[in-house]
């Protein structure tokens, strides 16, 4: 009895000496430093999120409101609508906007034409609003028509809850009689949703915006000489806050009273690429690097816990039945079992072509880790009406001689 004793007092010393082993959790990756109110990380071929926060939450976007004006914009110049060789001239009230320097940093003269190409250039990397003022009029006749054209667009891609006012991004208050819709205070807002889908709009359609967007200079002619601006965007090459290894080539800038610092930016990644959002970063008003350091925080978790994926080799079998037309790829995390992940015909303009009785179909994968933007098939393709220029009589050329005097 006395041996059986010692023999089960050494068994128990010895276990308790034997370190307790856990299953191992993965534990998720830190969450980025944003201090932003919403965000969103996504591969813009794809559709598919790889960070959100808040995603629904609507906040003002100021000149984010741009993206869509350009769109428009663009989108007229492919029509035949418009061209980059055409001249047009600021009204009074638009050359005025250009001399308060809270509202613009590209001066324009109402007795002066410029280019087309030269107001789209300022509108996308300086953010000026009277460039883009002067675009959407010759677009539309008047802004408060293109504001019309902008919820319009927006609601044929399905986002149905938009406050769109006016077409640069200010708030009301700002602007003169003729500049918007809606109240003497009101102010452009969407949410981060809403964002990714416009954003994928232009660039799957319009992607040449990048070639302006990614130019880290404007050159604009004032007083009969050629000045150079620098572009807002400060992640871009050779400025301030540039950083090897992040190549980003747009997109847009947002800033108001209402809006805080936001910003949209986009750049190539593993063969993909990735569409930034960050809206109203908090921090120092004196803090002018605050929106694009968390941009570049949301870019580094990114690229340090997701990785581009092959999940499905062309002629792989799907659910028995379906053969993916080409490899398809996401962004996972690298304890994420790919095995585990399901597809469904995809019910949106996203997803993969596969081939099922001679038939393409798209497919989706329906457990992602974070899902994919809320984009919708379109109801139909809009195409802009065009302006008739309004023709004049002597009268009207005086009047509008001395409107321009005063």
């Amino acid at each position: 009895m006395k041996k059986l004793i010692q023999k089960l007092l050494l068994i128990m010393s010895v276990m308790i000496m034997i370190p307790v082993f856990q299953p191992q959790t993965v534990q998720a990756a830190t969450e980025p430093e944003l201090n932003a109110k919403a965000a969103m990380a996504f591969d813009e071929k794809t559709g598919q999120v790889i960070y959100q926060k808040n995603p629904d939450t609507k906040v003002a976007i100021g000149s984010i409101t741009k993206i869509i004006t350009m769109y428009l914009v663009t989108k007229a110049i492919h029509e035949g609508n418009l061209k980059e060789t055409d001249m047009l001239t600021p009204t009074k009230e638009q050359a005025e906007m250009t001399q308060k320097d809270e509202l613009t940093n590209v001066r324009l003269d109402a007795d002066k034409s410029y280019s087309v190409e030269d107001l789209y250039k300022s509108a996308w990397i300086v953010s000026s609003n009277s460039a883009a003022m002067i675009l959407a009029q010759k677009v539309s006749g008047n802004q408060e028509a293109f504001v019309r054209l902008m919820r319009k667009t927006l609601r044929n891609w399905g986002i149905t809850d938009a406050e769109i006012n006016n077409v640069s991004g200010l708030n009301n208050n700002d602007l003169y009689e003729g500049m918007y819709l809606g109240n003497k205070d009101g102010e452009n807002k969407l949410s981060v949703n809403d964002i990714a889908i416009i954003v994928k709009h232009i660039l799957d359609e319009y992607p040449e915006v990048l070639k302006t967007t990614s130019q880290a200079k404007l050159d604009f002619p004032v007083d009969g000489e050629t000045k150079t601006y620098n572009s807002l965007n400060l992640l871009l090459k050779d400025q301030r806050d540039y950083q090897a290894g992040y190549e980003f080539d747009g997109l847009k800038t947002g800033t108001t009273e209402q809006a805080g610092e936001s910003f949209v930016g986009t750049l190539p990644m593993d063969d993909s690429r990735i569409v930034t959002i960050v809206m109203d970063v908090a921090g120092e008003k004196s803090d002018n690097d605050k929106r694009f350091r968390s941009t570049q925080n949301l870019a580094h978790y990114v690229k340090e816990n997701y990785t581009r994926t092959k999940i499905l080799t062309t002629g792989d079998k799907i659910n028995d039945k379906y053969r993916p037309n080409s490899d398809v790829y996401m962004w996972l995390p690298s304890d994420f079992d790919v095995s585990t992940l399901k597809f469904e015909t995809a019910k949106n303009d996203l997803g993969f072509d596969t081939t099922y009785n001679k038939k393409t179909v798209r497919l989706n994968a329906v457990n992602s880790p974070n899902g994919y933007i809320p984009y919708t098939k379109t109801k139909k393709k809009l195409k802009i009406k065009k302006v008739t220029a309004k023709k004049t009589n002597w009268w009207d050329n005086i009047v509008e001689f001395f409107r321009n005097l005063f």
